[in-house]
């Protein structure tokens, strides 16, 4: 009798576990854990209240939860974000203001920055803004992916493409192209794996108003090899490394060699990376770093662009807002996809590209790549 009664015993506990309940376990987050921040934009380059900074765009992500909040700071300088989890997060402001007949752009950062206040409070913010000016000449499209193929890793088909946003006939010649390694973002100097400079002796390589300008890898039509890579043979200018057995294209301009710490070209990462332009009257004038990376002084950039696979890793940024206040990117390697600005607006007929020396905002992703030309395309 004992072992039916312990027999129905454990049926019923069975049962009891095994069938379905209707109560559900209540996984959201207590609401007291929820608070808002006020973020004031400071210009430090004005005085009293003309150094707040109105209709900046503000860009806040977190990054456990990846939860993305964008806003528009007030007349104040000001802008409030609600319903906040406590979290590190990445912060970007990018405004801008006239000064005469300059834009004067307006960037600023928060990285991997810690924030919380209890009770449902409002936690204050000031965010310390650093200014620039809008370039004439602007890396308007960088293709750095590279195509899937039957050869595995395909990337020689990479090109830079320039772009005259001005209304002025600018020059090329001694100006230099170099890319950013990272690890260095508060120093005055860029240290650069590789670093190459435009020909000419200061009137040779023109550039017009409206006018694209394509440096490539190399100047081939790559249609031919691979799917979905690029022709460049209309190519302008071209890397090339004679030593390394480079191709060379006659009817394109070789760039010629400032700096070439390793490989067979002037390889962009299909990963991550930062391309500047650079006036530099003499590129050897600060030497190299302990491990053989050529010095240039920040003060000379021109124009820079930094991309990631992830481009809301602020916290790894090689540029500082003063040059490049985001990230573009988010391309899958070997997809055949570039990064290309915006178009701002039109100015007697000449197209005026966007510019807030911040990639997060300037740039969206762009397949195919368009060497020469720039596709339409809305935020």
């Amino acid at each position: 009798m004992k072992k039916y009664i312990l027999l129905i015993s454990l049926i019923f506990t069975l049962l009891i576990i095994l069938i379905p309940t209707s109560c559900k376990l209540d996984i959201n987050e207590p609401s007291s854990l929820r608070f808002s921040v006020e973020l004031t934009v400071v210009d430090t380059s004005l005085s009293d209240s003309d150094s707040l900074v109105a209709l900046a765009e503000i860009i806040m992500q977190s990054i456990t939860y990846g939860d993305k909040f964008e806003t528009v700071t007030n007349e104040e300088g000001k802008a409030v974000i609600h319903n906040l989890l406590p979290d590190s997060y990445n912060i970007l402001a990018s405004g801008n203001r006239l000064e005469g007949t300059d834009i004067i752009l307006i960037n600023g950062q928060m990285q991997d920055t810690s924030l919380y206040i209890d009770n449902n409070d409002t936690l204050n913010l000031k965010l310390i803004a650093q200014t620039s000016k809008s370039s004439a000449l602007l890396i308007s499209e960088i293709y750095y992916s590279g195509a899937k193929s039957i050869i595995p890793q395909y990337f020689h088909d990479q090109f830079t493409e320039i772009y005259n946003n001005s209304n002025q006939t600018l020059y090329l010649d001694s100006l230099l192209i170099a890319d950013v390694e990272s690890g260095f973002i508060n120093d005055s100097l860029i240290h650069a794996t590789h670093a190459c400079m435009f020909p000419g002796t200061g009137n040779d390589y023109p550039i017009q108003p409206g006018e694209f300008i394509i440096i490539a890898q190399d100047a081939i039509d790559h249609s031919i090899y691979p799917v979905n890579t690029v022709d460049l043979t209309e190519a302008n200018f071209e890397y090339y490394l004679a030593d390394k057995g480079d191709v060379d294209n006659p009817n394109a301009a070789n760039m010629l060699n400032i700096h070439h710490k390793y490989g067979n070209d002037f390889l962009y990462s299909v990963f991550s990376n930062a391309i500047v332009i650079m006036d530099v009257k003499n590129p050897y004038e600060y030497g190299y770093d302990e491990f053989n990376r050529i010095l240039l002084h920040k003060n000379a950039v021109i124009d820079g662009v930094e991309y990631r696979d992830n481009p809301s890793e602020l916290d790894m940024k090689r540029l500082d807002a003063s040059i490049d206040a985001g990230l573009a990117g988010g391309i899958p390697s070997y997809s055949s996809q570039s990064i290309e600005r915006y178009i701002d607006r039109y100015e007697d007929g000449r197209m005026i590209l966007m510019d807030n020396n911040n990639s997060s905002l300037d740039f969206h992703v762009n397949k195919p790549p368009t060497p020469g030309w720039v596709e339409e395309a809305t935020q």
